[in-house]
């Protein structure tokens, strides 16, 4: 069973890259609503990168209870996996898969140079890819007379709401996604402002990315 609750994770699946000592990091991080996709997205990568000397993973997923893990591959204990999935839980994100890569460049970095190389590498893909929230939100198909569309799309605009599979006919209806505690609130200051001219009809409750900007 997934738990539904608001939620922080990356923006979408990357990969970031850097040079330590002439090892290769490459950090490849991806959204994963379970642990069976957190496994077989490092059974993936693993794969892509064969090659590798050190294929190193974390995982924090959402099922019915917070499921974390974490693996060095190879590394000394705790130089590896542990620091990718600290940097994950300092960003307090969840359904999200690390596989740091390493490809040894012939200097031994100790244990903590290995720990600040798998720490950074992970965090700068963080950075490099960006933050979302992942919001339950409660859907509304709602129907606009035309004469009031471009004042209700000005207002939408500045609430930062958005207008969802727009239908033109004898009004306009459109979908809309609202936070489940403001919902009420924004329902009622729509009806004010509109005069109670726009109807709705509640359709489903889904997750919607909103960007973080830390």
């Amino acid at each position: 069973m997934i738990v539904l609750q608001n939620y922080r994770t990356i923006a979408a699946n990357g990969s970031f890259e850097k040079d330590i000592k002439k090892s290769r990091f490459i950090a490849h991080i991806a959204q994963t609503n379970s642990e069976e996709e957190a496994k077989s997205f490092i059974q993936k990568i693993r794969e892509e990168e064969k090659d590798a000397t050190h294929n190193c993973t974390a995982y924090i997923v959402l099922e019915n209870v917070k499921i974390e893990r974490m693996s060095d591959d190879g590394e000394p204990s705790g130089t590896a996996g542990s620091p990718i999935l600290n940097v994950l839980q300092q960003n307090e994100l969840e359904n999200v898969t690390a596989v740091v890569t390493r490809y040894f460049g012939g200097i031994k970095l100790g244990a903590g140079g290995l720990i600040r190389a798998y720490s950074s590498t992970t965090a700068d893909a963080i950075k490099d890819i960006g933050l979302v929230e992942n919001r339950i939100q409660q859907g509304y198909l709602i129907s606009i007379p035309y004469n009031l569309f471009d004042k209700f799309e000005n207002y939408a605009k500045n609430q930062k709401i958005t207008l969802e599979e727009k239908q033109f006919s004898t009004d306009v209806k459109t979908n809309i996604f609202l936070d489940l505690s403001e919902q009420e609130k924004l329902i009622q200051d729509i009806r004010d402002q509109f005069q109670n001219q726009i109807s709705f009809e509640k359709t489903s409750k889904e997750f919607k990315q909103v960007p973080i900007k830390d």
